[in-house]
């Protein structure tokens, strides 16, 4: 149950970091994908009742956010999550989620100021800074 939450969680956040700027770029879409694939499903193997590995929920969440007006914010909504299942973030998932946040704010022409201020509170949530 926490992985299935923790991914829907991560696409959000991730869908809000790439859309810092106010546009989502391909080149993050697809940073995002092969991050999934290299750094996400290789952590843990579980899947839903269909065999499909629950690591996917990540790019299906993020693709969500990206077809719908979202009002919430994803730093905010993962912040929440993180205080209530703390424990089970080891420090293994947290570098992975700060170094995807790293990778998908650097594939579109580097950092900008948005991205960048994104990810230092993440960093702060998640003790890495």
């Amino acid at each position: 149950m926490f992985y299935e939450e923790l991914y829907t969680e991560l696409g959000k956040l991730f869908y809000h970091l790439a859309a810092a700027d106010g546009k989502v770029q391909p080149a993050e879409k697809k940073t995002l994908h092969e991050l999934i694939l290299s750094k996400w499903k290789p952590l843990e193997n579980s899947t839903d009742e269909f065999g499909t590995d629950l690591s996917n929920l990540i790019e299906f969440s993020f693709d969500y956010e990206t077809s719908e007006v979202v009002t919430d914010d994803g730093l905010k909504s993962f912040e929440e999550f993180y205080k209530v299942n703390r424990e089970n973030f080891t420090p293994a998932i947290s570098n992975k989620i700060v170094e995807t946040a790293g990778e998908i704010a650097e594939a579109y022409r580097g950092k900008n100021k948005e991205e960048q201020a994104f990810l230092y509170s993440l960093q702060k949530l998640l003790n890495k800074k």
